[in-house]
């Protein structure tokens, strides 16, 4: 272990762990039904195999992220990044709002070959439509989405499309989409977007939480750089509002917080490289040099989290990258996971890699992480109430996962409180050492 005196409190446990199934859900309303949606989906590509828009919804695991930046116009309107299919007929796939502030736009896409089209709203009617096409990519140079073209295994990059609003032409099939204006920029986590029900929508199905959110990264407040950013990762089924009384203990007079919101449904390759291309796009669009950055995850969002600080960490910790913590992460998995995969029980992919003694575990142990780069480890023990530690662990993760050795042997420092899976994340103790690990890894002068 890469450990520093501070917050040293290890806890040492033998014999086998059990723990809550935490796979409950599979006989719940929604499972079910997303179980039968998946059926007829099959049966329906089946007849028609080249429908990219279903095999979109159908296996989201097997999508790849098109991510772009564009120049926006002077006075920029709504604008919609839309890919259509390029052969064997034109149909419009997927599409995203560009964020009007540093023109990023991320599609979710299959495998395949696009017309890349960007509409405007500009009548202002709340629509865009067939004939308000303002930019495109050539039509005989299709944008191609495959492994081949991922550079990082799950995002390709978009080319350059010149935006000129003044001279608008037609889309290839008729077009009719609402206007989304999601902001990036938040008041708070009990903005309605972060509804629990959405929450759930992102488990099951990706593509319509996508088409909701619109983006993977919010902020609370306009943001400021000068201060230390923390970017929290939310757990499978949970949603930001998670994280608000650990939002509260943060001091805004320091602390800049960001949002990564995201589909937990999703494998976890995926999101860890969502969060990792996110947080280059915060860093590289805030124009601003020496930025100090930390992330914040709880339960699977430590493992999105750790996969993307292998990403961002690949050649080394990237200055701005100053502290890595999570809460109650099953780093050695759920084994009530794996024995639903060993059954062929048909699982959301997200549900598939936290099974223990996955592929995706494996490989995500496998790389070290940066000397340099402090990783705190907490842990919960359940209930204070109780009579004390248990192998149960916190009520939903055992601490033999909490505690897995290949995490123990990466951390920096570790501490462990007696609170359950969510009540962590506002227990004073635990609330208290989060800020001191930012005291002591995000300071200007560490």
């Amino acid at each position: 272990m890469r450990r520093s005196g501070f917050l040293r409190r290890i806890l040492v446990f033998g014999g086998a762990a059990t723990m809550l199934v935490v796979l409950s859900g599979l006989t719940g309303c929604a499972y079910l039904q997303w179980r039968q949606a998946k059926q007829r989906q099959r049966a329906q590509l089946k007849k028609n195999p080249a429908d990219l828009a279903l095999a979109r919804d159908y296996a989201p695991q097997d999508c790849f992220g098109l991510v772009g930046r564009i120049r926006l116009p002077g006075e920029p309107r709504p604008l919609l990044a839309a890919a259509f299919s390029h052969e064997p007929a034109s149909a419009l796939v997927g599409w995203a709002t560009v964020d009007l502030k540093r023109g990023y736009y991320a599609i979710m896409l299959p495998s395949g070959s696009y017309d890349l089209l960007f509409l405007t709203d500009r009548d202002g009617d709340g629509l865009y439509l067939t004939g308000e096409v303002v930019g495109r990519t050539p039509p005989g140079s299709p944008v191609v989405v495959s492994a081949a073209t991922a550079a990082d295994g799950v995002t390709v990059e978009a080319p350059d499309v010149a935006i000129d609003v003044e001279n608008r032409t037609q889309a290839p099939i008729p077009v009719r989409v609402v206007v989304n204006p999601q902001p990036s920029v938040i008041e708070s986590v009990d903005d309605p977007i972060f509804s629990s029900d959405l929450g759930e929508v992102g488990v099951y199905y990706p593509s319509r939480f996508l088409a909701r959110t619109q983006r993977w990264l919010f902020s609370i407040g306009q943001p400021d750089f000068a201060k230390t950013q923390v970017v929290l990762v939310h757990g499978i089924n949970g949603t930001p509002r998670d994280f608000r009384a650990l939002i509260a203990a943060l001091d805004p007079a320091r602390y800049e917080v960001w949002l990564f919101y995201y589909p937990s449904g999703l494998s976890l390759d995926q999101l860890g490289n969502a969060l990792a291309s996110a947080v280059r796009r915060l860093v590289t669009g805030s124009g601003v040099p020496n930025v100090r950055l930390a992330i914040v995850a709880h339960s699977l969002g430590g493992l999105v989290g750790r996969r993307a600080v292998n990403q961002l960490c690949a050649e080394g910790r990237p200055p701005y990258l100053r502290m890595y913590a999570s809460y109650d992460t099953p780093y050695g998995g759920v084994d009530s996971a794996a024995g639903a995969v060993r059954r062929g029980t048909e699982l959301v992919p997200s549900w598939i890699d936290v099974a223990t003694g996955s592929p995706f575990l494996t490989r995500l142990h496998a790389a070290p992480l940066p000397d340099d780069l402090p990783f705190y480890l907490f842990f919960g023990w359940g209930d204070r109430g109780g009579s004390g530690p248990s192998p149960a662990g916190d009520g939903t993760i055992t601490l033999a996962s909490q505690l897995d050795p290949r995490a123990q042997d990466a951390a920096t420092a570790m501490a462990g409180f007696g609170a359950t899976h969510v009540g962590v994340l506002s227990d004073p103790k635990a609330l208290a050492a989060l800020g001191r690990a930012l005291e002591a890894s995000t300071a200007e002068k560490p």
